[in-house]
């Protein structure tokens, strides 16, 4: 295996299990959390089903006991309902043990404020700093620890969940829907929550036990067994979730992959459909999103990508839904972040209230053709070079003026087609994604960045 470095970034950290992420990395990044909590924290921690993360959850828990906190372990829990349980448990934080959609063979954490949102930059460069550091906080007496069963952290997430959608309109529709949580956290919940919603649930892959059947990141090229599920089983809809439960992606009922932009776009009018307010997303999201927000007269707000980045602006703006457009939807009356269950629960809304099939509710939004490509082993100067032959060959368009690397509107003003260059948050690579309505346009653009990362 390819070593891969230890990444820090909005998004945690994220390592390859053994190489980059190791026991004492783990060990560090807990010290190191720690100094930056209160005094006697109360800390929950919590993991998705990676076959690594029960020792390392003890480890965590043996450090951040050691500096005086009490830890609160929730054992196996999808990052958005460990999120709000910070805020039902009034902690002072928590560290997650996931990594999102990478493969098995990584780990991380994320680290999580009091009021259940990620670290921003200034506070992460805090805990990095420490850890660089190897700070430690020493306790005049150990802390304590204490754990919550599976069925109260579920039941107080399905409350907050059901009471913010029409459960009626949804047990009415009579909606059949494939899930395929990928063995990770989101399996868990699945089938309760769509029992719960009067949807005929059909799983795969539904053994919370880290044993991804494929690649777990939730786009179309992972989707073959949720489509195969979906015309088998004779489903309206099919949902694919990543490990930890923050994002979920959408399969039709002919078994293709829809985008994972149309998760949140769906979403998104289907909120602001009946409450007006901002919309928050990110650079790299579809024009699609930003249509459905202002076809409902709701303002659209982009910020860098990163949860912590959305979530900020969204309590800044007073926003009724935002989200990332790979599929994470956040709804605040529900939890402080993405919701693999939330985007499945107001697409069902969204689905039942139409009464329409789901390609006619995906036909009536404008069609976009969106291009997305990883390069990796390219420097800060091979980004820099991108950026500046990207400017060089479209003299006229309309550069975002939120820094994210660099994001241009071709023809402007603020419409498609456009292109984001941009290093990851979660992975060793650069990330190239542009839009068009035109697929040929949106591949001549991806070439041409592409060209110009690697010389």
């Amino acid at each position: 295996m390819t070593e891969a470095p230890l990444i820090v970034s909005v998004s945690g950290i994220r390592g390859i299990v053994g190489q980059s992420l190791t026991d004492e990395t783990i060990q560090r990044f807990a010290d190191a959390f720690a100094t930056w909590l209160p005094q006697a924290a109360r800390v929950v921690i919590a993991r998705d089903t990676r076959p690594s993360g029960e020792a390392y959850g003890r480890l965590v828990s043996t450090a951040l006991q050691a500096a005086g906190c009490h830890v609160i372990d929730l054992g196996i829990c999808a990052t958005p309902v460990a999120k709000l349980m910070v805020l039902e448990l009034k902690a002072q934080g928590a560290l997650i043990l996931t990594a999102s959609h990478n493969p098995t063979p990584w780990n991380g954490l994320k680290l999580i404020r009091a009021d259940g949102i990620f670290l921003n930059a200034h506070d992460g460069a805090l805990v990095e700093s420490a850890y660089h550091e190897s700070r430690v906080r020493t306790a005049p007496a150990p802390g304590t620890s204490e754990s919550v069963d599976s069925d109260t952290v579920r039941k107080r997430h399905f409350e907050r969940l059901l009471a913010a959608i029409d459960v009626d309109l949804i047990r009415g529709a009579r909606l059949r829907a494939a899930v395929d949580p990928c063995n990770g956290a989101g399996a868990i919940y699945a089938k309760q929550l769509l029992d719960l919603l009067g949807v005929e649930a059909h799983l795969i892959h539904a053994e919370p036990n880290g044993e991804f059947a494929h690649d777990p990141e939730p786009i179309p090229e992972n989707l073959i067994d949720l489509g195969r599920k979906v015309t088998d089983a004779d489903c309206h809809i099919g949902f694919a979730i990543d490990p930890d439960a923050d994002r979920v992606a959408l399969v039709g009922a002919d078994g293709e992959p829809l985008g994972e932009d149309l998760t949140l776009a769906l979403a998104v009018q289907s909120v602001t459909a009946r409450e007006r307010g901002p919309v928050v997303t990110t650079l790299s999201t579809s024009q699609v999103v930003s249509d459905a927000a202002t076809a409902n007269g709701c303002p659209v707000i982009l910020t860098p990508v990163g949860e912590v980045n959305v979530m900020d602006a969204m309590i800044a703006e007073g926003a009724v839904i935002g989200g990332e457009g790979n599929g994470g939807v956040i709804l605040p009356t529900v939890d402080p972040g993405r919701d693999a269950a939330v985007g499945m629960a107001l697409v069902l809304e969204a689905m039942a209230r139409s009464r329409q099939p789901l390609y006619r509710m995906v036909g009536r939004l404008p069609r976009y053709v969106i291009e997305k490509r990883k390069v990796s082993d390219v420097d800060v100067q091979d980004q820099q070079r991108a950026i500046r032959r990207l400017l060089e060959a479209y003299p006229s368009a309309e550069r975002h003026p939120v820094e994210d690397g660099v994001k241009l509107y071709i023809d402007g003003p603020r419409r498609c087609p456009w292109i984001h260059l941009r290093p990851s948050n979660t992975e060793p690579v650069v990330r190239i994604i542009a839009e068009s309505e035109s697929r040929d346009q949106a591949v001549e653009l991806c070439d041409r960045a592409q060209e110009g990362l690697q010389g």
